[in-house]
């Protein structure tokens, strides 16, 4: 499957960043009665303003506003560690890439994080570490992915990509396949290698459940890029309207009109006889109020379509179930998000694991309910979950939970500190009631 979704990506790029086209000018339509003039008059006053980047960043945002809880073992453990403080030997940590992968995720429908290793790795843990021979990873958007294969199960079997190199500046293009990789200058083969890892060295993430055969998914944020564009059309239409029709025109009788020019800083001028006299006059200011409506209603519709009414700023009157109706949504939105983005980097260790041929034991969870609640409220729900008595591990679990929502900041050697004495305590307890008893 070849990537035909280029334009559609560009267009979210230039709508989220704000760039390009929305800079400038090139998305300003020329009216069919506008000079060359006019146009490029346009073009230089026109100003974006942004909504498909505070609708992206309220879909994403939220889900990394706690760190995940992160659990693993295995004999690769201290290469991991390092691999989370710098994931591409460019000081990117592991928090950081999982968050500009959910936004080219969430922004194009789906992202890509290659997992590489390095040419001629050591022989031990101790070696790669001191060498800094292991694997890394790196994000790939998808407007550079040129083409996907998979198998009748939905297995990646092939995958190219346009791969720049720093120092000529020139795109190569490298093919990854389920036993090794190639390097091509157009036609030219210019190098290539073999792995034993049994699949695509990639890991994929959808911004929704979508089919595994559908590589190049449609962004759920295309309809709103298309419509962030009308807006920037219709501001500069509106703009043009308000700057050459806000200020009046002076009207006044005399013989001599030849002599004037038509403006908002001169006047117009009509026979003596007329019996008329003098006044200022302005056009009608309906376009400009039809205007204002549409830009309006396609603000609101925007944040509609992005599910974040009560994120983005939008207020409207509502009732109580219609609120909760609206944050329940939301909440079930993220929460669908949150657990692909626990899949991906659970497949993205698994991955760092291959390279190393090594046993590797992953599992990360991250926030999946984002009700907004105080601790107080966290503290007394933690109270009526821990006299139900389900038992220590259930406990545990529950003071996680009010760790996090109490120190946000907290480490994950902190947690699993207070943890270990809080299973401590409640052992001394058992004890102390075997005796007493």
């Amino acid at each position: 499957m070849k990537n035909d979704r280029i334009e559609e990506y560009n267009l979210l790029t230039d709508a989220y960043y704000g760039d390009r086209g929305f800079f400038n000018g090139k998305y300003l339509a020329p009216h069919q009665r506008e000079s060359p003039e006019k146009y490029r008059s346009r073009i230089n006053l026109a100003y974006y303003l942004n909504y498909t980047a505070p609708c992206v960043n309220a879909h994403v945002d939220p889900i990394f506003k706690r760190d995940p809880q992160r659990e693993y073992s295995g004999q690769i453990t201290p290469l991991w560690e390092d691999f989370t403080k710098d994931t591409d030997f460019a000081g990117t940590d592991l928090s950081t890439l999982m968050k500009r992968w959910a936004l080219a995720a969430k922004l194009y429908g789906a992202g890509y994080v290659v997992c590489d290793n390095t040419p001629q790795p050591g022989s031990t843990i101790g070696e790669m570490l001191e060498s800094k021979k292991r694997p890394y990873a790196y994000l790939l958007e998808p407007d550079r992915v040129k083409e996907i294969k998979v198998d009748n199960n939905g297995k990646i079997i092939y995958f190219s990509f346009l791969e720049r190199d720093p120092k000529t500046k020139r795109d190569f293009v490298r093919i990854f396949t389920d036993n090794g990789w190639r390097l091509h200058d157009g036609a030219r083969l210019i190098d290539k290698g073999e792995y034993a890892l049994g699949r695509v060295p990639v890991a994929r993430l959808t911004s929704r459940e979508l089919s595994p055969f559908d590589m190049f998914p449609a962004s759920e944020f295309i309809s709103i890029a298309m419509t962030n564009r009308s807006i920037y059309n219709k501001c500069s239409w509106l703009d043009d309207i308000l700057r050459n029709q806000t200020f009046s025109i002076l009207a006044y009788p005399t013989a001599k009109a030849e002599d004037l020019t038509i403006g908002t800083d001169n006047a117009l001028a009509y026979p003596p006889d007329a019996r008329h006299t003098p006044s200022f006059i302005a056009p009608p200011s309906e376009c400009a109020t039809v205007l204002a409506g549409q830009i309006q209603m396609l603000q609101e519709e925007i944040y509609r379509m992005a599910v974040v009414v009560n994120v983005t700023g939008v207020r409207t009157q509502s009732s109580g179930v219609a609120k909760q109706w609206d944050f329940e949504q939301t909440n079930q939105l993220l929460g669908s998000f949150a657990e692909n983005i626990s899949v991906a980097e659970t497949e993205l260790a698994e991955l760092f694991a291959l390279w190393l041929g090594m046993q590797f034991d992953y599992t990360c969870t991250y926030q999946k309910d984002f009700s907004v609640s105080d601790v107080t409220t966290e503290l007394a729900n933690a109270e009526t979950a821990k006299g139900l008595n389900f038992g220590e591990t259930f406990n545990t679990e529950v003071l996680k939970r009010v760790i996090t929502s109490y120190l946000p900041d907290i480490k994950k050697d902190q947690i699993r500190a207070i943890t270990e004495e809080y299973r401590h305590q409640a052992t001394l307890s058992r004890l102390d009631s075997t005796q007493a008893e």
